[in-house]
């Protein structure tokens, strides 16, 4: 499966792509060195990350004056503490997470919405069916201990499921019709296809519970650095505005690179999967847009989190986030 990867080899392979970038920190017109910028994506390298690839491949982050190196994730990445202890600058996680971390006390700020909703799903056999979340009710499902999607659908529709560990393969999945484990949309189905199974998959995200993915970054590099932010921000929408409508072929090219195994038709697939799920450029009939985080949704999620225990003392909009670095459209 795509996330059992080997973390190394994807980590030398981007270790290899920002030395290149390190070589070449000044303009090529001889002006000013650019600003070096660590990136910590939540995953190995992927077309869910393909908006920052995009970036980085057209020059979009060279041409706001910055030299961005892209740091893959893994199983056991901790994006939120590279973050807060400065090793390092920006990162991407489920926006809840950063809600969490910031009630505890670990100083991080939202600065846009790399996805309008998690592509967090449930992945089933045909055989057997889930039109919606109630149908977990009595299923045994494979899923991450302490996920707050659990807790907060088991109270909200008064269901109950088994529970599995989730582990990183569909060897389980593809041996029993009957079991159901958590997914990302854009990912699992294709491999589980691709084994030949007949699979349908749900999004856990709908009205009332939608966390976004976010871009985030602690209070003091934001303090220290906005404008560093607001160029970061400015390009990498703009990576996934042409990534997700015009030609992805350097994003690809370059996560190719990196994870050679990766074949065309996954590439198909998952950026045809953001688009209908209305994942990164969101759902316009609800007036969702790229990047956007709105204070309705951040009200309701914190509102979420409290009732849940999940946070322990009340929590403002702008203790988690700011609006300040979005493009005036999307606000």
């Amino acid at each position: 499966m795509i996330r059992s990867t080997l973390f190394i080899f994807a980590t030398l392979g981007v270790a290899l792509l920002a030395g290149c970038g390190k070589k070449e920190a000044a303009s090529a017109s001889g002006g000013p060195a650019l600003v070096k910028v660590r990136f910590q994506t939540d995953w190995f390298p992927q077309p869910e990350h393909g908006g920052y690839y995009q970036a980085l491949a057209k020059g979009y982050y060279a041409a706001e004056g910055l030299d961005v190196e892209l740091v893959p994730g893994g199983p056991n990445a901790q994006v939120m503490t590279g973050v807060a202890t400065g090793r390092m600058h920006l990162g991407m996680t489920n926006g809840d997470d950063v809600m969490v971390a910031v009630g505890r006390g670990v100083p991080l700020k939202m600065v846009a919405a790399e996805m309008q909703r998690d592509a967090q799903g449930i992945l089933f056999h045909r055989e057997n069916p889930i039109h919606e979340i109630r149908d977990l009710d009595g299923q045994t499902i494979m899923a991450g201990a302490g996920s707050v999607w659990i807790e907060f659908v088991q109270r909200k529709y008064g269901i109950k499921f088994n529970l599995h560990p989730l582990v990183g393969d569909l060897a389980r999945f593809m041996n029993d019709k009957r079991f159901v484990q958590q997914c990302f949309v854009t990912n699992e189905p294709f491999f589980a296809r691709q084994r030949g199974a007949e699979v349908g998959a749900l999004l856990i995200a709908h009205p009332g519970y939608e966390p976004y993915r976010v871009i985030f970054t602690s209070d003091a590099f934001l303090a220290e650095h906005p404008e560093v932010v607001r160029k970061f921000v400015r390009a990498s929408l703009r990576g996934w505005t042409e990534y997700l409508t015009g030609d992805p072929a350097p994003a690809n090219a370059l996560l190719q690179r990196l994870r050679p195994e990766l074949s065309p038709e996954f590439f198909a697939y998952s950026i045809r999967a953001m688009k209908d799920y209305q994942l990164v450029l969101g759902d316009p009939a609800r007036g969702e847009k790229m990047g956007q985080l709105t204070a309705a949704r951040l009200k309701t999620q914190l509102r979420n989190l409290r009732e849940l225990g999940a946070i322990e003392r009340e929590l403002r909009i702008e203790d988690v986030a700011t609006f300040d670095f979005l493009p005036p459209e999307a606000r």
